[in-house]
């Protein structure tokens, strides 16, 4: 699944006991009905945020996570695969080569 927008917040890396690491970010997708949705990197695309200016257009893959714990079902957005729109025009330009 992707979801396009303009990155709106980014929040300090979390690190957990276990020695799981996670990176909450916020996106705007904008448009005619626009939203405003937190999502959280893993591991490399951690470092990934960090290059990218609150402003800028991302285009992110993503998976969406789900689990009940103690009673309470929670959901989790989580972007496995992070660029930045100029970066996903360039590679859409390059002209296809028939060798």
């Amino acid at each position: 699944m992707e979801i396009k927008g303009t990155l709106e917040a980014k929040y300090d890396t979390k690190e957990f006991k276990s020695g799981f690491r996670k990176r909450e970010f916020v996106i705007n997708t904008g448009g005619d009905y626009p939203q405003t949705i937190k999502l959280e990197a893993h591991k490399d695309n951690i470092s990934k945020i960090d290059s990218i200016s609150v402003g800028q257009d991302i285009i992110c893959q993503i998976n969406i996570t789900g689990r009940l714990y103690e009673g309470n079902y929670y959901n989790n957005i989580v972007a496995w695969k992070i660029d930045t729109t100029t970066q996903t025009e360039t590679k859409n330009n390059e002209p296809d080569l028939p060798f």
